[in-house]
């Protein structure tokens, strides 16, 4: 690889091929420099000539560096060069950073690149594009030769213009097939005509060709130029060409064996999001972008490939959005320089599929609908969760989980890493720091608390005759292999071992449910397993050497002991190099070797990025099978599209930096976009030693995250948050007591991402399109589609300046106050966050209504609670919301309700339920495990005005005898006063005058209707209802009128959840 040198300020050079004369008394740079002379070539007509070369080498360049340069090779006599360009080809410097090929090596010179026939750039990138390239000539691409109609699309036949041989042989004859899928999804797929390619497997990926109906009307148009072939998709509503393959300056179509290229025009700023898996921004530089998708085990380094490969993103454009899909899981190159978008991948097909949008939510709804759903979780899993590498034994855990107890914090899920294994072998008890039957005693003592345990596997299996589950894979032939059919070695945590082949559905996967079916017999059912090291990680290069050492232990290992020497005789490089680990590293560093093959003979070459999908797969199906009615729980560290319908995932061994902090917000939104919702990253970081304030700043943010673990590594100190018990302490039990109180909420968000793929965790541009300045905000975000989140993600902030999109008001979450006007032109502004603070900046969206429970320590103990309505009326007094209640745990039920909650008519709030069962039906069928009550509402934004006069209200009416007790108060600025105390039967009326009517600010509040009964304020209204004694007044109905917050507050309600009601106020 080419890279800086002490001419990295050299100007590009743009050199001219030269025609060297037959007579030159030196050798010709196209010769070797050891050859011998031999008969001239007369074989193809472009590599004919013979007295006219152009030199296209250098002194000792062999064959293969010919090729590599897209020239001709024949051996001549001296002083012809034997390295030389093409007839009719023209041979240039690209100045497109994602053409180059490279020429030179590490460290070369700009004379040294002259001297080598190339060209030179040293101009600062961060593609990783070579300083020192290859001239190259264009390449003519294909043309069409035939097109046929379909009952839903099109199929063409292509054939080659000219050889491009980029990297290899052009494939002579292609097939395209143009799907018209739905109404707002074309899929466009290329392949070999004459012979069968690789392509994504249906059991990673179905297929979804659409054969039912036809697609009468569609929202998009496609089209094709014939020579040289290209194609383009628009949107019909707003003409929005979407993919366009007629990109200036680019080829406009590579087909070889082990290399694919097509590029696409996008706007010169384009506003792309997707493509990873990466640590970056939730934006993608549109001019300076190389994302490689090669799933890699690595400790989460800025802008380079990472466990997951998603070849996907999503582009704003002029306030709608699309979004871009290829089906591929070969390792591949997205590259996004200026005006375009560019796929160069060493194997598969082009196979894409395109979103037309137009609203974000709907491309991901769309793409979703292609990849799968991302799964319903268990309710439990949406809990607090607490692990580390590195617990010593079983009483570090047990004390662990009595410390949450003692300290009051919530906790759902307790994690143990790898130190539980003997000697590291998956499905074993360390007998004597984690005895089976103690992990049994505090499995079943979780369960007790409606807690679970989460142990982690690895995929590497032991080789160790006598240990069942290396016995039972090799009777049961499980294992992927190599060339020669041998289980395929690599070394990972235990030494070394084999891997499964989660691709064969049929053995491996039913060997697998045996492994964890004993895991679940030896601990208990509430066990759940989180799967790591499957990118696949290895820590040898490719294939182990038997005197490669191995990691063994706690110990703290050297990368010379973690990493074996690589074996020479792995075939594994490609002529394209994808930019593996930001320097074009082997494909085989730290993983299988890739030539390994699967038992239905496809080869990791292709699969390396579906293995931690597969088994993610393999897993949830084995969960299933074992207890067929119970929603699994898992989480995965490699992924691919799809993987959300099985597992959670977490973002990788991240750092306790600030920096980290805030990437975590790109990671999650991204995931978001892939269909992956239930995501987040190790609170406080995972490497290096997380400080006080960071720590306390990433428990405010991570209780919010959709998946919320405190994790770290074995070398870094404790970080759970009672470690810092007079700061980070009381922060984060205020954190969870948000996050627990705001779990119907959240559940409610992944119930809509199960149905739509709708992410729980959303950028502000979902909500807000047409704002510009949200699309480049990735500091903030939106918690569903009305709660904005302002974390403080710097040293020592006192404040956060927090940007409203859109153009109406906000409220403070929790303590009713206007953050924002509507129509404020300045949408900026600073909210209180010192460290200090009791919360994270929350702000609701007037138009929007939360719904929330008492926080108890479990998830359990929360849903148990009544219910809370938090509503943010809009300008136009509008507010709406939504509620969906289950039992939390099956996969299937008729005990499920969805509620909505809309104030429509300015004063009028109204309860409606969707459910297959009666409401009695719905509380019995739940086991008495979610509260069935609504207790308090509070809506903000009522616009309460001035009276003549200054007294308030001195009589109070209840209209029927059946009425609830009742209290009610005023605000009046800085004042509270007790207005009227009414119990069943019995009013008092108090009050007090103010003290001029200048200070009086009279409410027009004058009534509530609750379900039919009323209660007025008003002259000369009066009640002669009998006493009631013996009742708590304090237990009935109380109301509050704040009017300067502008808020209503209703207490002590009894709205039956399940049943439809209404509110409703009157103000005069």
């Amino acid at each position: 690889m080419t890279k800086r040198t002490a001419a990295s300020g050299a100007p590009l050079v743009l050199l001219a091929a030269t025609a060297l004369a037959i007579l030159a008394t030196s050798a010709p740079s196209g010769i070797p420099s050891n050859s011998s002379q031999t008969a001239p070539l007369d074989g193809d007509d472009v590599c004919s000539n013979l007295l006219s070369r152009k030199d296209c080498g250098y002194v000792g360049i062999d064959k293969d560096g010919c090729d590599q340069r897209q020239c001709c090779w024949a051996e001549s006599m001296a002083p012809i060069p034997w390295c030389f360009q093409k007839k009719n080809k023209e041979y240039a410097c690209s100045t497109d950073m994602a053409a180059r090929r490279d020429c030179g090596y590490l460290g070369i010179t700009d004379q040294q690149c002259r001297d080598r026939n190339c060209c030179w750039d040293a101009t600062e990138n961060k593609l990783n594009a070579p300083y020192c390239f290859i001239q190259q000539h264009s390449c003519q691409g294909y043309q069409v030769t035939t097109a046929q109609e379909t009952a839903n699309g099109l199929n063409l036949d292509l054939e080659l213009l000219g050889g491009c041989a980029r990297f290899g042989k052009d494939i002579a004859r292609l097939t395209v097939n143009v799907d018209f899928e739905t109404e707002s999804r074309i899929r466009v797929k290329i392949t070999d005509k004459d012979n069968q390619r690789y392509e994504v497997p249906k059991e990673a990926l179905p297929s979804t060709e659409s054969t039912i109906r036809r697609v009468e009307k569609r929202g998009y148009e496609f089209k094709y130029a014939k020579s040289p072939f290209t194609f383009s998709i628009k949107r019909i509503s707003d003409g929005e060409v979407l993919f366009d393959s007629a990109v200036a300056g680019m080829d406009s179509l590579v087909f070889e064996d082990e290399y694919l290229e097509i590029s696409s025009v996008v706007p010169a700023d384009a506003n792309i999001y997707g493509l990873g898996e990466v640590v970056s921004a939730f934006r993608r530089d549109p001019g300076n972008t190389r994302q490689t998708m090669w799933a890699r085990d690595a400790p989460t380094p800025v802008d380079q490939n990472l466990y997951g490969s998603h070849p996907f993103h999503l582009e704003m454009r002029k306030g709608a959005a699309h979004g871009v899909f290829l089906r591929n899981s070969n390792g591949m190159d997205v590259i996004l320089t200026p005006k375009k978008v560019t796929y160069k991948a060493i194997g598969g097909i082009l196979d894409f599929t395109v979103f037309v949008g137009p609203k974000p939510e709907e491309v991901i709804n769309q793409y979703t609908e292609v990849i799968g759903r991302p799964h319903m979780p268990p309710a439990w899993a949406l809990g607090w969760h607490q692990s580390r590498y590195g617990y010593k034994n079983i009483d570090a855990v047990e004390a662990t989980v009595q410390r949450y107890k003692k300290e009051g914090l919530p906790l759902d899920g307790m994690w143990i890493d790898i130190d539980y294994m003997d000697r590291f072998y998956d499905f074993t008890y360390d007998e004597t720091r984690f005895p089976q039957a103690r992990m049994k005693a505090l499995a079943d003592n979780l369960a007790s608390f409606n807690q679970s345990m989460i142990l982690i596997i690895d995929p590497g299996i032991p080789i160790a005759p006598g240990y069942e589950p290396y016995d039972s894979g090799m009777r049961d032939d499980v294992f992927i292999k190599t060339l020669e059919g041998k289980p395929i070695e690599g070394r990972v945590w235990p030494g070394q071992t084999y891997f499964p082949d989660f691709l064969n559905t049929k053995e491996t996967w039913a060997y697998w449910e045996r492994q964890l079916k004993k895991t679940r017999d030896d601990i208990g059912h509430n066990v759940y397993p989180w799967i790591d090291m499957n990118e696949p990680s290895n820590f040898c290069n490719g294939p182990c050497t038997k005197d490669g050492a191995s990691a063994s232990g706690l110990e703290e290992a050297s990368e010379k002991q973690l990493f074996a020497k690589r074996d020479a005789a792995a075939p594994t490089s490609f002529k394209y190099s994808i930019n593996n680990a930001g320097r074009q590293a082997p494909l085989d560093e730290k993983t299988l070797a890739t030539n390994a093959v699967h038992k239905n003979g496809m080869r990791l070459t292709d699969t390396h990025n579906l293995y931690g999908h597969m088994e993610s797969a393999a897993t949830h199906d084995a969960l299933l099978n074992l207890d067929p009615n119970t929603r699994p729980f898992i989480l995965t560290r490699s992924s691919f599209p799809g993987t959300g319908a099985y597992a959670a995932h977490w973002t990788g061994d991240n750092w306790s930096q600030w920096e980290h902090l805030k990437y975590s917000i790109s990671g999650v939104l991204s995931f978001g976009l892939f269909g992956i919702p239930f995501t987040g990253s190790d609170i406080c970081g995972f490497n290096g030693n997380a400080q006080e304030e960071l720590c306390l700043r990433w428990h405010q943010l991570g209780a919010l995250y959709p998946f919320a673990r405190n994790h770290n590594d074995i070398k870094g100190t404790d970080q759970e948050p009672y470690v810092w018990p007079n700061t980070v302490l009381p922060a984060a039990k205020r954190a969870l007591e948000i996050r627990y109180s705001l779990l119907p909420y959240f559940y409610s968000l992944f119930e809509q991402a199960h149905k739509t793929g709708k992410p729980v965790w959303q950028p502000l541009f979902f909500q807000y399109p047409q704002d510009a300045q949200a699309l480049k905000i990735d500091s903030q975000f939106l918690l569903g589609d009305g709660v904005l989140v302002s974390p403080s993600l710097a040293a020592g902030e006192v404040q956060v300046k927090a940007y409203f999109p859109g153009n109406g008001r906000w409220f403070d979450l929790w303590t009713q106050q206007v953050v924002m006007e509507a129509g404020a032109s300045d949408r900026y502004a600073f909210l209180k966050a010192s460290a200090q603070s009791d919360s994270i900046p929350m702000s609701l969206a007037g138009g929007h209504m939360v719904p929330i429970q008492k926080p108890g320590l479990t998830v359990a103990e929360t849903r148990a609670s009544p219910v809370s309505l938090i509503v943010a009326l809009d300008e136009s007094g509008v507010a709406k919301g939504e509620m969906f209640v289950d039992d939390g745990k099956s996969v299937k039920t008729d005990h499920q309700a969805h509620i909505t909650f809309a104030i429509t008519a300015g004063q009028k709030l109204v309860s409606n339920v969707t459910s297959a069962a009666q409401a009695q039906q719905l509380k019995a069928g739940l086991g008495g495990n979610h509260g069935d009550r609504v207790e308090k509402i509070v809506v903000m934004g009522l616009n309460f005005g001035k009276a003549a006069s200054a007294e308030e209200p001195k009589n109070v009416k209840v209209a029927k005898r059946a009425a609830p007790q009742h209290r009610g108060a005023y605000h009046r600025g800085d004042r509270h006063k007790e207005i009227v105390h009414l119990s069943k039967g019995h009013v008092t009326v108090s009050t007090k005058a103010a003290a001029t009517a200048a200070a009086a600010k009279v409410s027009k509040f004058s009534s509530l209707n609750i379900n039919g009964v009323e209660v007025a304020f008003g002259e000369g209204l009066t009640s002669s209802l009998d006493r009631n004694k013996g009742q708590d007044p304090a237990s009935g109905l109380a109301w509050e009128v704040n009017q300067e917050m502008g808020s209503l507050t209703l207490t002590g309600l009894q709205m039956n959840l399940f049943e439809s009601w209404f509110i409703q106020w009157r103000m005069e």
